[in-house]
């Protein structure tokens, strides 16, 4: 229920945000699969990781900002209600909280990406995984499956070289193989990542970038399977991808500062019922 304080509360956050030039964000959401914990280390800074990152895309990387405002989200639940600008900060307060609920008030402004029609499609966990020339036979591979993870791009190529690199690391999960205990490897943060991704191919990366707050290691991650990889069918998981990395370890950070980045043990990985 709103309250008196509370609608001072958005009036206040509305007022500060008619001054300030914020880069957008935007919340994400994944389905329901997950891996075995690994350590969390400690974050770089912006540069140290931009010195290891796709050279002819830097500038397009890291100087992407946009003068559109951030959404603003309404969060309730029985131990605390109120307006942010942050996800982490929402979702912390409500996401796996009985009673809880949150609500976009404003959504982020956001460029919109062309959509182009995609030449290739990569199942990384699904019945089964590969590259596929259409929509129609990646969705038999997925559909029904909790946990898929797929991904469409633009060349054969690029879809051709991200599942390689998802094989070569371990990151491709064949559902209707047999009850297996463990998941041999996991995506670590951008510090220790390889310099070179082929996951974010020239056509696909548009600068943003994910971050996890709770998940089996929280961090800072450069593409959209990493993420999933670390977040699905984790319980109460909490990630959102941002525009450039400098906003991405700005927000992890200020996450961790206020107690709302959490390690959580990956779900038993099991055989789909496939539907």
């Amino acid at each position: 229920m709103s309250t008196e304080s509370d609608d001072n509360d958005f009036v206040s956050l509305m007022a500060t945000l008619n001054l300030m030039n914020e880069p957008i964000d935007e919340r994400t959401s994944s389905p329901t699969y997950a891996a075995p914990r690994t350590p969390s280390p400690t974050p770089l800074s912006a540069a140290a990781v931009q010195r290891q990152t796709f050279p002819a895309m830097r500038n397009r990387i890291y100087n992407s900002a946009s003068s559109a405002p951030p959404p603003v989200y309404r969060f309730d639940s029985p131990a605390t209600s109120g307006y942010t600008t942050e996800w982490s900060i929402a979702g912390a307060a409500t996401q796996g909280v009985p009673d809880g609920h949150v609500h976009t008030v404003r959504p982020g402004g956001r460029r919109n990406k062309p959509r182009t029609k995609k030449a290739a499609y990569v199942v990384f966990v699904g019945r089964d995984t590969g590259v596929l020339s259409t929509w129609a036979e990646a969705e038999r591979l997925v559909k029904g499956v909790s946990g898929c993870i797929f991904r469409g791009y633009s060349t054969v190529a690029e879809a051709e070289a991200a599942y390689a690199y998802a094989l070569e690391h371990s990151w491709v999960r064949n559902c209707s193989l047999p009850v297996v205990a463990a998941i041999p490897t996991l995506p670590q943060p951008v510090q220790v990542s390889d310099g070179v991704n082929p996951l974010n191919g020239a056509e696909e990366f548009d600068g943003r970038w994910y971050v996890v707050y709770r998940g089996i290691t929280p961090g800072v991650y450069r593409s959209h399977l990493e993420c999933q990889l670390n977040t699905v069918g984790v319980r109460g998981m909490l990630h959102e991808s941002v525009q450039g990395i400098s906003l991405a370890l700005s927000k992890f950070e200020s996450a961790r500062a206020r107690g709302n980045t959490k390690a959580a043990p990956p779900p038993a990985y099991h055989t789909d019922v496939f539907l």
